[in-house]
């Protein structure tokens, strides 16, 4: 779901005139209120991310479906078993390699506790990596590449956190699609506590709310099993 939508009036913005019963272009077509909402939208996001967050703490994609996920490829090189992760990426939900023949195939993810013996000798001898794992915000992969490569490490992830602006349109939040109605939802309530707390709509978006929200945890603790992930912001050249 896009920010700002008035051409298909589908976007945040749109659906929260909606949910409020507020006239067409109530809010983006009112400065002051574009920015009071967007204050709302960005709060909701927040909390959406502390949601995830703390319902995953872990790594590995578990299979489904993954296209509507923000991606990212960067080069193998010989020898080298360190890559950055993308700057914008938050938790990582899937990790591919392509090898020589330029066949996909899913890295498996390994902690330190599962390698017996000392990290620098675990398949030390370059080949076709097969398992991988992180250490602060980078991705570490076992053995090491045998061959250089363009785009042939590819991770699908969800974004950290960015704020809207006001100026947004088709700037989108970053976690599964098929959710985000959940985002206008939220600041619906806040308009809605302050402004109409008797309404019988609030008590329905509540209910929407905690839907939803069951469902987001249901799905994120399916996708992910192994690791906690803490990324700093550093910048490599995927694209």
């Amino acid at each position: 779901m896009v920010f700002n939508d008035t051409t298909n009036a589908s976007g945040i913005i749109q659906t929260i005139e909606y949910l409020c019963d507020f006239s067409p272009a109530t809010i983006s077509g009112d400065a002051t209120k574009l920015k009071q909402f967007t204050a709302s939208i960005n709060q909701a996001q927040h909390n959406v991310r502390h949601l995830i967050f703390l319902t995953t703490g872990n790594w590995e994609y578990d299979g489904g479906n993954h296209i509507d996920l923000p991606s990212a490829t960067t080069s193998l090189d010989d020898g080298v078993k360190r890559y950055l992760m993308p700057p914008d990426a938050l938790t990582m939900q899937r990790l591919e390699i392509k090898d020589i023949n330029g066949n996909l195939s899913r890295l498996k993810p390994i902690s330190k506790e599962l390698i017996k013996g000392s990290l620098d000798e675990f398949m030390k001898e370059p080949g076709t990596p097969t398992y991988y794992r992180l250490v602060d915000n980078t991705i570490e992969l076992f053995p090491a590449p045998n061959y250089t490569q363009a785009d042939s490490l590819k991770m699908y992830f969800d974004r950290a956190d960015t704020d809207f602006l006001t100026s947004d349109t088709i700037k989108t939040p970053g976690f599964a699609s098929l959710y985000h109605k959940i985002i206008p939802i939220k600041a619906s309530i806040e308009w809605f506590k302050i402004k109409q707390p008797q309404s019988q709509t609030l008590a329905i978006l509540l209910q929407d709310e905690l839907k939803l929200q069951k469902e987001i945890v249901e799905f994120y603790s399916r996708r992910f099993k192994d690791y906690k992930p803490r990324i700093s912001r550093q910048v490599e050249n995927y694209k």
